[in-house]
């Protein structure tokens, strides 16, 4: 069988919270995951890639159906830095050592195919029932919780705790395998967008010997790169050493803005080369990230 390609969500707004005939779910923070289940269990992540090495404590998934059968869901640790330690493994025993550090589970959504016969077509909310009837839940693969109404209140309990967001989806729809679809729609709490690396700051206490943020920028209108402030959280003592390994060797001697706009001691300065995914809550007034968080490299 060729790779499956999970449905994708277009991005949805506030008012998209309270629509009639629509279902509400948690928006996971993890690596979304195809299961395919018969008398073993075979992930794949959503380019394609066999993961299944990767999550040997998931490799039982296939256990917990009654048929065979294809599932789409999410791969989650504790928080998205825990499984980014996770999904990078390659090497057998990194694997089995971040097997234990970093635990994971696999939250089921969907049901794509049941005893080799293709569900796709099935209103989401018949899907949902032809999966509670197959699949029996257990420590390392569960249901994700779902309602019908109230994505208001889930939203707002996501943005008390921090969580990425709220998933909405019609409950009539099909599952469009491999396309982007206006049926699915992810309401964020967070905002996400990408930024140049322009240098980095001292470090201290623990990260005395890495550094203490990125300096990050974007280009205006005229191409000139602006500053836009400083991200120092979400990384492990691991990727704060990876990222100075990459950044020593685009050393610059002459910032590309003032020093004095950024508000903390610089280390050093780098060509802006190197690209990150940040997430953060909103721009301040004079347009400065607030509450940035790194997410990941940008190649």
């Amino acid at each position: 069988m060729n790779p499956i390609r999970p449905m994708l969500a277009e991005t949805g707004k506030a008012t998209d919270l309270d629509r009639k005939n629509w279902l509400y779910e948690q928006k996971l923070d993890g690596v979304r995951c195809i299961a395919v289940l018969n008398d073993q269990t075979k992930l794949q992540a959503r380019s394609g890639a066999d993961i299944t090495h990767k999550f040997p404590e998931l490799q039982g998934i296939h256990k917990q159906v009654s048929k065979p059968c294809i599932l789409d869901g999410e791969i989650i640790g504790r928080d998205f830095n825990a499984i980014q330690h996770r999904i990078h493994q390659e090497k057998p025993l990194a694997i089995r050592i971040a097997q234990t550090q970093y635990p994971t589970i696999y939250c089921v959504f969907d049901i794509l195919y049941l005893d080799q016969d293709s569900v796709k077509l099935k209103p989401l909310i018949e899907r949902k029932a032809v999966l509670n009837a197959v699949f029996a839940q257990d420590y390392y693969a569960r249901f994700l919780a779902w309602q019908t109404g109230y994505g208001q209140s889930l939203f707002d309990e996501a943005k008390e705790r921090e969580l990425e967001g709220v998933m909405a989806k019609y409950m009539y729809s099909p599952y469009y395998e491999g396309k982007r679809s206006d049926s699915w729609l992810k309401i964020k709490n967070f905002k996400e967008a990408v930024f140049y690396i322009c240098g980095v700051t001292e470090g201290e206490n623990d990260r005395n010997s890495t550094f203490g943020s990125l300096i990050l920028g974007e280009r205006d209108n005229g191409g000139e790169v602006v500053y836009v402030g400083n991200v120092g959280s979400g990384f492990s003592q691991d990727q704060l050493r990876m990222m100075l390994h990459l950044l020593e060797p685009i050393r610059e001697a002459m910032p590309l803005f003032r020093p004095a706009d950024v508000d903390r001691p610089v280390k050093f300065w780098v060509r802006p080369e190197l690209q990150c995914e940040v997430r953060y809550l909103e721009l301040s007034p004079d347009g400065k990230l607030r509450f940035p968080t790194f997410r990941r490299l940008v190649k």
